[in-house]
This record gives C-alpha cells, structure tokens and sequence, in this order.
C-alpha cells in the first residue's frame, strides 16, 4: 500500500479507533443491561468497529458486517431470552446507512434503503426490550421509551416504528449530499467542458485569422511583385529597340525602371508593415501613369463621380486594378491599347481592363492572379468576371462602395 493510501485510510481507521475504546468504556461503566457473554460483547464490539472504519472506503463490506453482528444478537435473543448483547455504540452503525447511500455503488445503496425496514423489523420483533434495557440507564431518553408506549401501545411496534425513523434519517442525509456532490461534479465538469469548448473556438479564431492574414499577405506580395515585375520587364523589352545614339531615351527607360523598383519596394514594406493607405481615384491613376511609363498605351475612361471609399475597398480597389494591369501587361499584345473604363455610381464601383491578345492564344485557366482577385472581391460582397470574345480578354471588377 502505498503512502498515499496509507493518508487516506487514517481518518477511518481513527474513527474504528474511536467506537472501539467507547465500547469498551461502555462495558466497564456498568451499563450493562440483561448480560451476554463477554465473548459476544468483544464481538459486538469489534464489529461495530470495522463496519465504521470501513463505512467510507467500503460500505457494502460495512454493511455485511453489521448484519452478521445483528444476526448474533438475534440469535443471542432466540436461544437466551434477553441475552443478546445490545449496546449503546452500535449507534456508530448509522455511520454505515450513512456511507452506502453516500459512497456506495447502486446495488449498495438500495441494500442500505432495503435494510431500514429490516432492521425496524428487527428491532421491534427480537431486539425491543435489549434496546430498551442498554438505553434505560441514560438520563434523558426515558421519554423516548414512554413516547414508544403512547404511539403504539405495544413495546416491539413502538421499537420497529422508531427503528424505521432513525435508521431512515442518516441514509436520506448520505442520498442527499452524494445528489448534492453530484451535481456539483456534474457542474464543474460541464464548466471546465465549456472553457475547453471556448478556449478551442478562441484558439480556432486566432488561427483562422492568422491563416487569413497569411494569404491575404501572399496575396499582396504577389500583386505587388508580379505588378513591378511586368512593368520592368516591358520597359526593358522596349529598350531593346531603342537607337544606339540615343542615350537620353536609355536614361530615362532607366528612370522609370529604377522608380517601378522604389514603388515596388515601398509598397512591399507597407504590406510587410500591415498598414493601408487610403487609396482613391488618384491612386488608381497612379497606376495607370506607371504602366504608361513602361512603353505602353493606355486608353482610360470614367463615368459617373469618384467618391472616397473607405480603407478596406479602397485596398481592394487598387490590388484588383494592379492585379488586372499586371495580366494585361503580360499576356496581352503590344501593339494594342490596355482600354480601362471605371464606372462610378451610388452603389458600386466597376473596373473594367480590356487588352487585346493573339487569335491562337490558349484558353484562360484561373490562376493565383485571378483567384487572389476574387477572394478579395468576396471579402465585400464584390463580384468577378472575365471573358474572351475573339482577340480581346477583358475582366470586370465589382466593388460596393461602402462610403465613408
């Protein structure tokens, strides 16, 4: 048995302890009532002891206990007329009621409530006068015993009807608390489920926020590397044909490569940093001045007043108009015109990007580009089309506006 087990039986093995020396007290005080043998006496007297210390840890062996010391008093009264030990610390034998219907398993706690009656029965029919006897001689009881005269008129009803009463009051009492610390358990297990349940949901938020960070980072990134990329990349391209003896038009190719790198980086720190900038329809025309700084043609209308949006679609608004200019740049013709209509109105804001493209060009399969454009648009209630019709591709963006 280990140390800690040893802990636990203590406080019971003190309470045995305990009846143990007050039974023996009893029989040395003279309380001594139709007699018995002492053998019988140390019997009852132990039994009552190891049915108490054990009433907590195990209260059916407790209880099998204290029915084998009430059949040997019964059988004390049978054999021997009014000679069966009967003493006043089998009280401590309430402990036991109280233990099967606290600790107990089910079947224990239904033999506890089976053996109230019994034992009233018992009382009443074997044990009514040794009861009787071993509480006479305390001061203070005798009304009991004249209150059992008076209810029943007989001494062996009178006993059962109060057997039944006191053996009941320590099981109910022992039902009620195990009930009680039932449903306490029953509470603290469902209050710790619901801080578990709340703590996993707050846990799935912040990674459902961080993933969503996550992809909206690498959807910014994308748009505003692959966006700086083609502009450079098709600056560079028309340098190619560019005369040798024109230095001055080199240059300022160089210029605009080297400010596509500084926006570019800039606009990598922003994202890097989480931080928006208010981007209205100047900003949009920024964009617009740099494609046309790469070498290419950019036709631009508008319909209706530019409002401010807020923050959010005013982000949205210049990723997907980025992100459209950046396809139109790579997989559109040179020699066409990027036509770009914005559409402005009470409700929405429509972009528009039409280029031209080769008549054999394969089929248009949705890809990060597209796809980034479109969970953007989503995040407001905004819509994506995109369309082939003969050698122009053009996509439509639509934004609610959301005013300030």
């Amino acid at each position: 048995m280990t140390t800690d087990a040893v802990r636990r039986w203590v406080p019971d093995a003190l309470a045995g302890l305990a009846v143990f020396i007050l039974g023996l007290a009893e029989t040395t005080a003279g309380w001594r009532y139709a007699g018995g043998p002492p053998t019988a006496t140390v019997a009852v007297i132990v039994a009552t002891a190891l049915a108490v210390a054990l009433s907590r840890r195990a209260p059916g062996f407790a209880l099998m206990v204290v029915w084998l010391s009430i059949l040997l008093e019964v059988l004390g009264t049978v054999l021997v007329e009014y000679q069966a030990p009967v003493m006043l610390v089998q009280a401590a034998d309430l402990a036991v009621l109280y233990g099967t219907a606290r600790w107990g398993p089910p079947p224990v706690v239904w033999l506890g409530a089976f053996s109230i009656p019994v034992g009233g029965a018992v009382v009443g029919l074997f044990l009514a006068g040794s009861v009787a006897g071993a509480v006479a001689p305390i001061t203070g009881v005798q009304w009991l015993l004249q209150l059992g005269y008076d209810f029943g008129g007989h001494l062996q009803l009178s006993a059962a009807v109060i057997g039944l009463m006191v053996l009941s009051a320590p099981w109910l009492l022992g039902l009620v608390v195990r009930v009680r610390a039932s449903a306490a358990t029953e509470a603290a297990t469902a209050a710790t489920e619901i801080a578990e349940a709340t703590a996993a949901r707050e846990q799935a938020s912040e990674l459902a926020r961080l993933r969503a960070e996550q992809a909206r980072l690498a959807r910014d990134v994308h748009d505003v590397v692959g966006h700086s990329l083609a502009v450079i990349l098709a600056q560079a391209e028309s340098a190619q044909y560019l005369p040798d003896d024109d230095p001055a038009a080199l240059k300022a190719i160089l210029a605009t490569v080297a400010d596509s790198a500084r926006t570019s980086l800039r606009d990598i720190r922003q994202v890097l940093a989480a931080t928006r900038d208010e981007v209205g329809a100047n900003g949009l025309d920024r964009l617009l001045d740099g494609v046309r700084s790469g070498g290419r043609e950019v036709l631009s209308t508008q319909g209706g007043s530019p409002v401010v949006l807020d923050a959010e679609r005013a982000e949205i608004a210049y990723r997907v108009l980025q992100e459209m200019l950046t396809n139109a740049i790579r997989h559109g013709r040179r020699d066409s015109a990027i036509v770009v209509r914005r559409d402005w109105s009470d409700a929405e804001l429509v972009i528009e990007v039409r280029n031209g493209v080769v008549p054999d060009a394969s089929p248009v399969t949705p890809g990060q580009g597209l796809t980034g454009m479109e969970e953007r648009l989503r995040a407001v209630d905004g819509r994506l089309a995109f369309v082939r019709r003969g050698e122009v591709f053009a996509t439509t963006a639509t934004i609610p506006e959301g005013r300030r």
